[in-house]
């Protein structure tokens, strides 16, 4: 097979459905702005075949190697409760904040993550290394069940930690610190290339310039 070839797959109905109900219209915005254009076209992923992919993958499969316990426990927690984890960030900031209302900012961005994520179907990383004959596997049991770009994790960090900055902006510092502390750690689990992670940098900042994150 023509590495080239190699896809995610189709998504599950859930995540197609979210796209269709664009619950906040963001995804529609996105359009009519420009931002999906300028994604799919100026900004795709690099090639299976390319030799920084393959970068990417002999990067993942020396930090999966090396992860500790501490690196499990901390990419499981982020894995699995992520909201929770955000929830208790806020408090430490001391901000009234809720893992539901953190969901709910999340889930609004969705459908034009998952409209990318779709478009682009990048496969994810195990399962190109795998072609490739890496020795690479995710260092925890993961749900990632949609295509590899953009980051959804990464996505969620930054719109939730920019919601913090808005209602404490005085943290604006302390607040880049921490994303910057956690940004990798979907790297670190072995489910995102690097490039996942910069591209949902770049689609937060068109997202902030647009003032589409309310």
């Amino acid at each position: 097979m023509n590495l080239d070839d190699v896809k995610f797959g189709n998504p599950p109905k859930e995540q197609d459905d979210k796209v269709k109900a664009d619950r906040a219209g963001i995804l529609k915005a996105c359009i009519d702005k420009g931002i999906v254009k300028d994604i799919l076209e100026n900004h795709p992923f690099p090639a299976n075949s390319s030799d920084e992919t393959k970068t990417e993958l002999e990067y993942l499969v020396k930090v999966t190697k090396e992860a500790d316990d501490d690196d499990f426990k901390f990419c499981k927690l982020l894995e699995n409760n992520h909201y929770d984890f955000l929830e208790v960030t806020g408090r430490k900031l001391g901000l009234d904040v809720t893992a539901e209302q953190i969901q709910n900012w999340c889930f609004d961005i969705d459908p034009i993550l998952f409209y990318l994520k779709d478009k682009f179907n990048r496969p994810r990383p195990y399962q190109l290394a795998k072609e490739l004959g890496l020795e690479l596997y995710a260092i925890i049991t993961t749900d990632a069940n949609s295509a590899s770009y953009p980051s959804g994790h990464s996505l969620d960090f930054l719109v939730t930690l920019y919601h913090f900055g808005k209602m404490k902006p005085e943290a604006a510092e302390e607040i880049d610190e921490f994303y910057h502390e956690i940004k990798r750690v979907r790297e670190l689990s072995g489910v995102h290339y690097p490039s996942d992670r910069k591209t949902s940098e770049y689609l937060f900042k068109q997202l902030v310039k647009h003032n589409l994150i309310k």
